[in-house]
Parts: C-alpha cells; sequence; structure tokens
C-alpha cells in the first residue's frame, strides 16, 4: 500500500519534533548539569577569571634583647606595581620611561613588563618614601601601590653577625633570622578585586580581604649593653694589633644564655647587599680553629678527675721535651725548670703538659674530650655551627697526643671552649649554649615559648675538681700568665692561648692565635667570656694581646650588671707602663724595676727600639714588658709610605714593615693620613691614619 503524502509528511514533522524534543532534553540535562552539579565549581571559576590578587605581606616578628629593647623591626613601605591590562600601548612606552627615571630602573625591562597582557605585575618593591611619593603625584595610569613590610635594624652593626638579616620578601637568610624564620615570618594575606575584560576595577562588586598573620615577637637573651661592650673592645683590638678578626663571647655560666656575641669587623644589615658574603659568618660558632693553651684546663681537668696527676705533683721543663717522632719546645726556651702542678697551669708550660697528656692516654682524654662538648656541636640556636675537628682517635699518634695535650693539632670553636670552661666554672655541669629566651604573640606579654630558657647541664666533672680548677685559674690571673686581665677589686680565673693556625696544611711559623677564656668573680662565676684574636701584628700572646680585653670587658660588664668589687685583697695596685723607645738599656732597666716590672730583653744594642705591651698599658708588678735592643743606627728617621686605599690590616702591615705605628681613625678603606708619604720621621712614630667605609 502506497504511503499517501500526507503520512510521508506527519511522520517528517514526528521525526524533527522527535530530535528536537531529544535535542532540547540534551540541553536542559546539560544546563541542569552546569547549573546544579558544577555550579559552585564553576562560579568559583568565573570569579578567578575575573579577578586578580593584591598579595599582603605578613608583619614579621620584632627581635628584642632580654631587657625588651629593640634590636630588629618592621616600618610599613609602599610597594609599586602595575595593571597593564589598563594600560594602552600607545601610552606604555611613556609610563615605563617616567617610571624608570624616578625609580632609577632599566627602561627596557619596565617597558617589556607594561606590553605583558596581564593583570598584575611587579614594578619595584619597597621604594623609599620620596620615590612613592613623586609617583603619586604624577598619577600614572595602571601603577598603584600596595603597603609591605620591611626589615630595620635601628642599631645598625650591632649584632649583625648574631642577628643577620631578612630578603626582599621578608625571609630570614642569615643568623637568628633564619634560624627562627618561621616563628618571625607570620602567614602573608591578599585582597581580591574584581575587573571586567579591559583589566577595569568593577565597582560595587565583592572584594575578597584575607588579612596576613603577624609573626612571633622573638626575645634574645643578648643584653645591648653587654653587646655594646664587647662589640667596643673588639673593633679596639681589631685596630690595635691590625687582627684579621677578633671574636668575643660573654655567657651566664651557670645557664648558658649569652649576652654578647660579637666579630669584628662585621657589617649593616640595613645594607647587607653592599658587603661580601663571608662578613655574614659568626666567627664565634663557624670558625674553628686551634685553642692553644687555652685548651690546658681541660686536658688538666681529665688528668685530675681520671686520678693520674695531683696537685702535689712536680714535673720538670728544660725547655723541651722528647716523644716518639720529634721534639716538642716550650714556649719559654731557657725552660721552667721544677714546677708544681699549679704552677705548670700559670706559667703555662708545654713540656710539663705533654707528660699530663701521656699519663692520661689516648683513650681517656678523648673521653673527656667529647664529655666536654668538643667534636660535636654545642646544640646553640644559630645556623652554620661547625664541629670542630681532632686526629681520629684510632689514628692518633704519640706527637699527636703530646700535641693535643696543650691545645694544636685540634680545632675548636670559641663557643665550644666558653661552653667548656664554663663547666668548670658552675661546679662541674656542662650548660647548653642559647641565644633564644622566649617566643611571645606581638603585642601580649604571653610566652608561648615551651623549649626556650635556661637549661640543666649535664655532671661532666666532680664539684671538687671544678672548685680545685678555679683556684687553680684565679691564680693563673693574679699570678701567671694571665696577669694582664687582672682588674682591682675582682676576682677573676681564666687561661691564656696563643696558637699557630694550619695553613694550606701546614703549622704556620707567620699565622698565630691569640686567646683568653675566663670567669669571674671567681667565687661566685656569673659572667664568662672568651676573647680570640686571629693574626694579630706585632705580638702574637695571648697574654699580651688577649687578656687586657678580657680584664677590660669583664670589669665593664661587672659594673653594668652590678657585680660589686671585692674588700682590698693582698694584691698591689696596678701601674702604668711607661715609654722605653729611645732610652738607653740600663735606664730602661731601672725605670720599669722602680714600678716593680720586670724587663724580658730581645736582641742586642744599646737602645731600646720597640716595646710590648705599648705605653699607657696598666699591669701588675712582677709582669715582665718586653723590650727590643737595637743601635742608634735604627732610630735614625724612616720613610713615611703611602697607606691610601688599603684596608686597617693592609695599611697596619705596612707601617709595621716600616719601623712605623698606625694610629687608625675610623672604619673602611684608607682616605688620609698624616704625615704625608714621603716624608722622613723617628721610627716608631705613630701614623694617623682616616679610615672610611667603601662607596662613601
Amino acid at each position: 500500500m502506497v504511503m499517501s503524502v500526507r503520512q510521508k509528511v506527519g511522520r517528517r514533522i514526528f521525526q524533527v519534533f522527535v530530535v528536537i524534543a531529544v535535542c532540547q532534553a540534551v540541553l536542559m540535562g546539560r544546563l541542569a548539569w552546569l547549573q546544579v552539579v558544577r555550579g559552585a565549581e564553576l562560579a568559583e571559576r568565573s570569579f578567578v577569571v575575573r579577578t586578580r590578587e593584591v598579595p599582603l605581606e605578613p608583619r614579621r616578628g620584632a627581635i628584642l634583647d632580654r631587657m625588651g629593647r629593640e634590636l630588629a623591626f618592621n616600618v610599613d613601605v609602599d610597594s609599586v606595581y602595575a595593571v597593564p591590562l589598563e594600560i594602552s600601548p600607545e601610552r606604555a612606552p611613556e609610563v615605563a620611561r617616567t617610571l624608570a627615571e624616578v625609580l632609577a630602573l632599566d627602561y627596557g625591562e619596565i617597558l617589556g613588563r607594561l606590553q605583558r597582557r596581564q593583570a598584575f605585575v611587579w614594578i619595584e618593591r619597597k621604594v623609599s618614601r620620596d620615590e612613592a611619593a613623586r609617583l603619586r603625584e604624577l598619577d600614572l595610569p595602571g601603577i598603584a601601590f600596595t603597603q609591605e613590610s620591611q626589615r630595620f635594624y635601628p642599631k645598625g652593626t650591632l649584632a649583625a653577625q648574631l642577628l643577620g638579616f631578612a630578603g626582599i620578601d621578608g625571609q630570614g637568610l642569615a643568623g637568628v633570622e633564619h634560624y627562627y624564620d618561621r616563628h618571625l615570618r607570620g602567614q602573608p594575606g591578599k585582597i581580591v578585586i574584581q575587573h571586567d575584560g579591559r583589566g577595569r576595577a568593577l565597582p560595587q562588586t565583592e572584594q575578597r580581604y584575607h588579612p596576613s598573620t603577624p609573626g612571633y615577637n622573638l626575645v634574645l637573651t643578648i643584653d645591648e649593653y653587654v653587646q655594646h661592650i664587647a662589640e667596643r673592645e673588639a673593633e679596639r683590638a681589631l685596630v690595635q694589633w691590625q687582627a684579621l678578626r677578633v671574636t668575643i663571647i660573654v655567657m651566664d655560666p651557670r645557664t648558658g644564655a649569652i649576652l654578647a656575641m660579637a666579630g669584628s669587623p662585621g657589617y649593616d644589615p640595613n645594607r647587607f647587599r653592599d658587603y661580601p658574603e663571608t662578613a655574614y659568618r659568626n666567627p664565634g660558632v663557624e670558625f674553628a680553629q686551634p685553642p692553644g693553651s687555652t685548651f690546658k684546663p681541660i686536658t688538666l681537668a681529665a688528668a685530675l678527675e681520671s686520678g693520674v696527676v695531683s696537685w702535689d705533683d712536680r714535673f720538670y721543663c728544660p725547655g723541651w721535651i722528647a716523644v716518639p717522632g720529634g721534639r716538642i719546645k716550650c714556649w719559654r726556651s731557657e725552660g721552667h725548670g721544677s714546677i708544681d702542678l699549679s704552677e705548670a697551669l700559670q706559667r703555662s708550660c708545654n713540656v710539663a703538659f705533654v707528660q699530663i697528656g701521656q699519663r692520661l692516654g689516648a683513650q681517656r682524654f678523648f673521653e673527656f674530650y667529647r664529655a666536654l662538648g668538643f667534636g660535636a656541636p654545642t646544640g646553640v640556636d644559630l645556623p652554620g655551627e661547625a664541629r670542630g675537628l681532632a686526629v681520629r682517635q684510632a689514628d692518633l699518634r704519640p706527637m699527636d697526643l703530646a700535641v693535643m695535650s696543650f691545645g694544636q693539632s685540634l680545632t675548636v670553636t670559641p663557643l665550644q671552649l666558653l661552653t667548656a670552661i664554663s663547666a668548670i666554672a658552675n661546679g662541674g655541669r656542662l650548660p647548653r649554649p642559647h641565644i633564644a629566651r622566649e617566643l611571645a604573640n606581638p603585642g601580649s606579654a604571653e610566652a608561648i615559648s615551651t623549649r626556650m630558657g635556661p637549661e640543666r647541664g649535664r655532671q661532666v666533672l666532680s664539684a671538687d675538681t671544678a672548685r680545685e680548677l678555679v683556684q687553680a685559674m684565679e691564680a693563673t690571673v693574679a699570678r701567671g700568665t694571665g696577669r694582664p686581665a687582672y682588674r682591682e677589686g675582682y676576682a677573676l680565673a681564666g687561661k691564656t692561648g696563643t696558637a699557630q693556625k694550619v695553613v694550606d696544611g701546614r703549622v704556620s711559623e707567620d699565622h698565630h692565635i691569640a686567646a683568653f677564656v675566663g670567669f669571674g668573680p671567681a667565687s661566685r662565676p656569673q659572667v664568662a667570656a672568651v676573647v680570640v684574636v686571629d693574626e694579630p701584628v706585632g705580638s702574637v700572646w695571648g697574654s699580651q694581646v688577649a687578656a687586657p680585653i678580657f680584664g677590660a670587658v669583664m670589669e665593664d660588664v661587672f659594673r653594668y650588671l652590678g657585680i660589686t668589687p671585692e674588700p682590698a685583697s693582698d694584691r698591689p695596685p696596678l701601674v702604668t707602663i711607661p715609654g722605653m723607645i729611645g732610652l738607653g738599656a740600663e735606664q730602661a732597666a731601672r725605670a720599669l724595676e722602680m714600678l716593680g716590672l720586670v724587663p724580658a730583653w730581645r736582641g742586642d744594642g744599646p737602645v731600646v727600639v720597640d716595646q710590648l705591651p705599648p705605653p699607657g698599658t696598666r699591669s701588675l708588678p712582677g709582669n715582665e714588658v718586653v723590650l727590643h735592643r737595637g743601635q742608634v743606627a735604627a732610630l735614625d728617621p724612616v720613610t713615611v709610605p703611602d697607606v691610601r686605599g688599603r684596608t686597617i690590616r693592609e695599611a697596619g702591615l705596612l707601617l709595621n714593615q716600616a719601623g712605623l705605628r698606625l694610629q687608625a681613625e675610623g672604619t673602611g678603606i684608607a682616605v688620609g693620613q698624616d704625615p704625608e708619604p714621603g716624608v722622613s720621621i723617628p721610627l716608631n712614630t705613630p701614623i694617623r691614619v682616616e679610615f672610611r667605609p667603601r662607596g662613601r
């Protein structure tokens, strides 16, 4: 049966209707899927497409000293950003040129940023107040500002190597700033702004504000005034001895709380990019060097605890001792003769300590070496701490043990040494050195810390041994090599040290370290300190170089902390060493003997041509004054060299070689001198040299 035309048309209409119905059902299903199932997701994606984020940097927590004085905090500054979509291609070169001129930036780089089809690009972070004000006046299209925080160190160079610094994004990059970065940094926030297809902000639209969370404030054990004292003495010593560097650490031996950690030369963390990376290193914890005779109390402590020596033992020092593998000289070439154990420490006799080390033996030596914290980090809350090195026990030879007994062929950090000596000061307990005292919420006095603060150290020596060593170290300052550290009215205990450095894998005869470590008052130690002068020029002895610095630091710290002088004792008063240069040998000897000082002669000739300590130094009667003799001709005029453009150390070495003395003013590079170069003047004349920081 043939289908009629009407039936064919009706079927086609029905088929079209079915197709339309199916398409409509698919479309409705798709719309339902997008609206109901994926509605929230697509709405969020739509919001993201039409928005841009302006970051909000968190305020970094402040760093304060133990008395609440601010050492580091943040200040608000403006940062400049651009919205390239709001800048027409025709205006971009003009805007870029203006930005480059005001902010001293590269024009091509700025133009490239403005030509990106983006909703946000940084132009310059943390600009100066004047630069921000000028840009606001110009009202450039597509240029906007956001407020950020910039780290500021109000004390300049004070404690710089300890504090470290923070980078452009507020991240800690060195020192305490780096170690406690996760606590100080806080959590960043942001502002989310909606815009149209041309990048213009949409009026009356929702803006999402996600506030930043500030970091915690960090309170240190450091005391600003004690730090000032330590840095003042370190800078003086750096100039006086033209040293490579000077390190001073002051600690409470009872708790391990570090009151000061100074390293000179230093740097200004507000301008850290102006200094080489080597300036950032903290020599108190990052440099391990031979301790020299400052290690002798450690050897003696081990020997007393092991019972291999007693205070009644006597030793004979002819000036040298033979050990398998060679011959070891005492620092005093003529020897010390017959001395007891206390005198061995007071006079710092190498020969006696070689014998003590031989009695002790390698196994017991290393047991106490490790027990007193050497060969491992102290655990101080600072980055980059060195472990120190010693010959492996399995590889130890008799010669190694002999020289290690008086502090050579091993390396320790100044902090390791001070911590071990503090164990002697506090009755045999090894403290844990620490920098941080507490963490606190900004604006709140409530501490949130659980670890910080004093910790009771482990017992490493008996109380009796510690007490006996305190007495012996007090005698070393009163009557021994440590006498230049003595301060009238204060009973100090300590030990000098002079070490030869290892250069290119060999012990150097020309590079030395002068050191002193000690504590006081001896009857109830409250302050311990270590002084390390690296490569002094003119003298290498710890007694002449480091001991007076230690005494000066301790005296001022005692006064600041309110530690009153003890009643007058039987110790004689200090005397001032006069100038001896130019005097005849007999005349100089009589002048010193009238003051109770002992001349120690060096060289031949009828006239004194040099002396150590220098004139004006305060000393106890009975101390030696080293006098160098020469011929009258040696006092003929010398020509002043040109030291302009040189560092303090370079200028000091050059003048020393010419037979002249440096009188430095300022720091940095020499910019002027008096007398002028080429002038003929008498030997040993001081040359006044003015130094200024680089770039000024």
